[in-house]
């Protein structure tokens, strides 16, 4: 007898990947975050992603310039 498709909450758990340890994340991940809060609506998903991970590397470089 073949074995069903997943159905429902089936599905959803035989799929979800394990979460990111918060030990992994790493201050240009943090800053990112942020800054793709700040964008908003005004770029699409791929768009929005790119200028938010290009906003935290301003902010790498602007820390690093000021001994932080």
């Amino acid at each position: 007898m073949a074995r069903k498709k997943p159905e429902g909450i089936e599905i959803l758990t035989a799929t979800a990947p394990e979460p990111v340890s918060i030990q992994e994340i790493t201050m240009l991940d943090w800053y990112a975050a942020f800054a793709l809060m700040g964008i908003g609506s005004e770029a699409s998903n791929t768009t929005a992603v790119s200028m938010a991970f290009d906003r935290a590397e301003m902010m790498m470089t602007e820390r690093e310039k000021r001994g932080a």
